[in-house]
């Protein structure tokens, strides 16, 4: 198979994978950050109707590049039942949908504030696509999707559109818990490993909490508990950052 298509499922020589924190890891991540950094310049200055535009076209885009993931996958033969977008980020991207459609819907930007762009800084600062060539389609996709998540809740923020305030933020938390509630069901009927819910898989930060708690219930109630603690840190970061620009 070729390995700009080839899918982490499918690795049977880990040695071809760009690596935690090697230089062809911090490329993309250099990459990311001008992207980044770009959009929100172009953000902050554009007009209204062409920031809205440009939210409508990140949403778009991000459910337009899973759908081509998919269609690869399928055509690849992965098993696309174990790669269902029930991920955190997953459901970050549709809330980000659901905000371009709105605009203004306070629970919605604190949720995309403190619960999902962590999640996306995670996932590129520890990536699942290690293990594959640093040119790939799923991890040029990972890298892809992720950004565009955190340029539109950067930009969004820097531009003064999201109010940060703690009111907002034990109702992102239980619409997240009641999420999680739902996809940790899927997990044990179908045996899946949506949202880590159930194991790390590997990844580092994950690790050290399934070592702490020793896997199983306790691992996904220690997940819980991190997210919630993770979410609070994030909510003062921001906060205190609001409070200078």
């Amino acid at each position: 198979m070729n390995k700009f298509w080839l899918h982490k499922d499918l690795v049977n020589d880990n040695n071809n994978g760009y690596g935690q924190f090697s230089k062809k890891h911090f490329l993309l991540l250099f990459i990311s950050i001008l992207f980044i950094f770009f959009y929100c310049v172009y953000y902050i200055n554009a007009d209204a109707a062409h920031k809205i535009i440009s939210l409508r076209i990140i949403a778009t885009t991000l459910m337009i590049i899973e759908v081509i993931k998919f269609t690869v996958m399928a055509i690849t033969k992965v098993n696309v039942l174990n790669n269902l977008p029930l991920e955190i980020c997953s459901f970050g991207a549709y809330f980000i949908v659901i905000d371009s459609i709105l605009l203004n819907n306070h629970i919605v930007l604190q949720m995309l504030l403190t619960l999902f762009l962590p999640a996306a800084i995670m996932a590129i600062l520890f990536p699942t696509s290690t293990a594959l060539p640093a040119i790939n389609f799923f991890t040029f996709h990972q890298f892809l999707y992720h950004d565009l998540i955190i340029a539109y809740v950067v930009a969004r923020f820097i531009n003064g559109d999201i109010i940060v305030r703690y009111a907002y933020v034990w109702p992102a938390i239980l619409r997240l818990i009641m999420i999680a509630f739902v996809v940790y069901i899927i997990d044990c009927i179908f045996d899946k490993n949506f949202m880590f819910l159930r194991d790390s898989y590997g990844n580092f930060m994950l690790d050290i909490i399934k070592k702490k708690t020793g896997g199983g219930i306790g691992y996904t109630i220690g997940l819980v508990a991190f997210s919630i603690f993770m979410t609070h840190i994030f909510f003062v970061i921001f906060k205190l950052i609001s409070l200078l620009i």
